[in-house]
């Protein structure tokens, strides 16, 4: 799912592209020029006060799941028998995944729904995925607690049929290791076809068609498997029965859940995109993440409305105005997606800025509550039970979240991950070996 724009080269009259790129586009699908171009690395440090601190909170948080691996439980956490799961599954895996889903929901609309420009953000999109889903990965090998016995996950004959998290299991690891992986080369590729010597650069090229040929059926399976899974961890939630408030246990939670994920994948791209061009001085394309803005809030709508058809089907609709601690975080989960949803109709408002980024970052705190209010907040195994995590526990779960960040961090560092104009481009070590071949 990697931008086209990214494998191919600079056109002849690079310098007056250059100089048309700061124009505005036309057209909703992409056409006209924008100001976003290619992807472009990063050239800064590496290491930076901000990285460092990423590293050693991610850091304590692995070295506390290290001593969880072989120590008891209980001194790392406050799950109990009755309470087996904790934030490193409803938050690491359940929730933050949901938000890896960037590649799946740019991936789509840009390939199946024929939105060109929306291209220019899919190295984007499918970083966040890869680093998410690996953070998530590590999560669950720590919350099963004997991630020795994961082999058993390539031994079909070994399978539990019965469990419903086998799908996840088995699609999860299988999209990030392979399918994800896949869709991340081309800027692998690239570095090493620019930055590389003669034969490094012949060997890229070799590689290029035999590579384009799987392709399809790389993005194929980069669409079935996540949509499997995220729809499997919403089935997961069936089997804790009445455990779930109303309001959120329906047959209806795959369906929602897949739905839901899509969401949070626009916004939190939008969100991505947006801090990290703040954050390393790059222009916005204001067309593009527009256009994000308006999938996001369409989609949104569509889920708003599955949601309330429901809540009706099933006779539950009245609990909603109950005005119990239920009904009120009901209310502001959905109230943070519904107005962005009603916001971003407005394509004036569609063009600010400072809009879009509160929009966009209400979605993604409304996506994940959606997950995490019914897992956490108001599962309820029986009135004796109950549970908060301990300090260690909040430790592992943000050193995940450290991890993830610092990942994405090194890779827009290394790679041409993040789009710019064909200015940037051209003063990057890619952009000027081109020229220096070419001139």
């Amino acid at each position: 799912m990697s931008t086209p724009s990214h494998a191919s080269s600079l056109p002849r009259g690079a310098a007056a592209q250059s100089r048309r790129s700061t124009e505005p586009a036309h057209g909703s699908h992409g056409g006209g020029v924008h100001l976003w171009q290619r992807g472009v690395p990063v050239t800064t440090k590496l290491w930076t006060p901000a990285s460092i601190a990423l590293a050693l909170v991610a850091a304590i948080g692995l070295a506390i799941a290290a001593y969880r691996m072989t120590g008891k439980l209980g001194v790392v956490s406050g799950m109990t028998d009755m309470y087996a799961w904790g934030v490193w599954k409803t938050f690491n895996v359940m929730t933050l995944t949901a938000l890896g889903t960037s590649g799946l929901s740019v991936g789509m609309a840009a390939w199946v729904f024929g939105r060109k420009d929306f291209h220019i953000v899919m190295r984007t999109a499918l970083v966040m995925s890869l680093v998410f889903y690996f953070a998530g990965l590590l999560a669950l090998g720590i919350d099963v607690g004997r991630p020795w016995n994961f082999y058993h996950v390539f031994m079909p004959w070994t399978w539990n049929l019965h469990s419903s998290l086998l799908e996840v299991a088995v699609c999860m690891p299988a999209y990030a290791f392979v399918f994800l992986l896949a869709e991340n080369l081309p800027m692998v590729g690239e570095r090493f076809f620019y930055r590389g010597s003669p034969a490094m650069r012949a060997r890229v090229d070799g590689w290029r068609k035999p590579f384009r040929r799987v392709y399809p059926f790389v993005v194929a399976g980069a669409y079935m498997l996540p949509a499997m899974h995220q729809s499997s961890l919403g089935a997961l939630m069936l089997l804790a029965g009445p455990k779930v408030h109303p309001l959120w246990q329906t047959p209806a939670l795959p369906l929602l859940y897949l739905m839901q994920a899509g969401i949070c994948g626009f916004a939190f791209v939008i969100v991505t995109v947006m801090l990290s061009c703040l954050v390393w001085q790059r222009p916005l394309d204001m067309k593009v993440i527009g256009a994000l803005a308006d999938w996001m809030s369409r989609l949104i709508l569509v889920w708003l409305g599955v949601r309330a058809l429901d809540l009706v089907v099933r006779g539950e609709l009245g609990r909603v105005l109950t005005f119990d601690r239920y009904s009120i975080l009901f209310l502001i989960e959905n109230a943070l997606v519904l107005i962005p949803a009603l916001v971003m109709r407005v394509e004036r408002w569609r063009s600010t800025p400072q809009l879009v980024f509160k929009m966009a970052v209400a979605t993604c705190v409304g996506g994940m509550a959606y997950r995490f209010i019914p897992t956490t907040v108001t599962y309820d195994p029986g009135w004796q039970f109950s549970y908060f995590p301990a300090v260690p526990e909040l430790l592992v779960m943000l050193g995940f979240v450290a991890l993830a960040l610092l990942g994405f961090s090194f890779a827009v560092k290394l790679f041409a991950v993040l789009p710019a104009p064909y200015d940037d481009w051209l003063k990057s070590p890619e952009g000027q070996t081109y020229v220096r071949k070419n001139s």
